[in-house]
């Protein structure tokens, strides 16, 4: 014969359903956050590094020119 259900069987399964149904989805969601502070932060950068030589000064245009024309000139005599 199967016994009757008391209040702390009934407890259990209820404790147990919640966290196969809220604790799987928890688990899923624990790297989220960090990839989207991820994916902001890539943004950021990218969006800065894009915009940084426009807004300079001539005077910093002058030496980010003068850095690319080394650059393009080392490259070339290799």
């Amino acid at each position: 014969m199967m016994q009757p259900l008391t209040n702390a069987t009934l407890w259990m399964i209820q404790r147990r359903l919640y966290e196969l149904l809220a604790g799987g989805n928890r688990k899923n969601q624990a790297g989220q956050d960090l990839i989207e502070y991820a994916l902001i932060v890539g943004f950021i950068a990218v969006t800065a590094a894009a915009l940084i030589p426009y807004a300079a000064t001539e005077s910093m245009r002058s030496i980010y020119s003068k850095i690319a024309t080394i650059l393009v000139n080392s490259t070339s005599q290799t």
